[in-house]
């Protein structure tokens, strides 16, 4: 089931695309979770974790709320395959969580943002395949720092 966008980015900023409102971030849930809680092994997640994920987000729907997800991680990023395990991980969660009306996008933690355009640029084209109802969320300083400013992430 794929879900139609219902906010846009625009000058780094989130609106609604129904009415063109900007839409106050700070109202937004974040529901964090570490990746070894999701991948525990590689190529190999937590599906009970994921589906009480689901729950609590579906929560929300039914309170016409919204959140963002953040997944941290405290690996470094410094090769392909990790950026790469980084990244599934993210899409998997979004597999499980599709059809959660509640979730506006992912919060990028410093990790892939470390890694520089092409991760980030990686990182929203691998989603955007199946999931391009999400937008994506980022630190404006970590932005400013990693040179990222131009990318189409909302500054929060």
């Amino acid at each position: 089931m794929k879900l139609e966008s219902l906010f846009e980015i625009k000058e780094n900023k989130l609106f609604k695309i129904s009415d063109g409102t900007e839409v106050n971030c700070s109202k937004l849930f974040v529901y964090e979770a570490d990746q070894k809680n999701i991948e525990i092994d590689e190529d190999i997640y937590n599906e009970e974790f994921l589906a009480d994920l689901r729950e609590k987000l579906k929560g929300l729907d039914e309170e016409g709320k919204f959140a963002l997800i953040k997944i941290k991680s405290d690996a470094v990023l410094d090769s392909e395959d990790k950026i790469e395990s980084y990244i599934n991980t993210f899409n998997h969660t979004a597999r499980r969580i599709k059809d959660c009306v509640s979730v506006t996008g992912f919060l990028l933690s410093e990790n892939i943002l470390a890694c520089g355009k092409g991760a980030v640029e990686e990182f929203i084209e691998v989603l955007a395949k199946k999931h391009a109802q999400y937008v994506y969320f980022a630190s404006k300083e970590l932005c400013e720092k990693y040179n990222l400013l131009e990318l189409p992430l909302v500054h929060i």
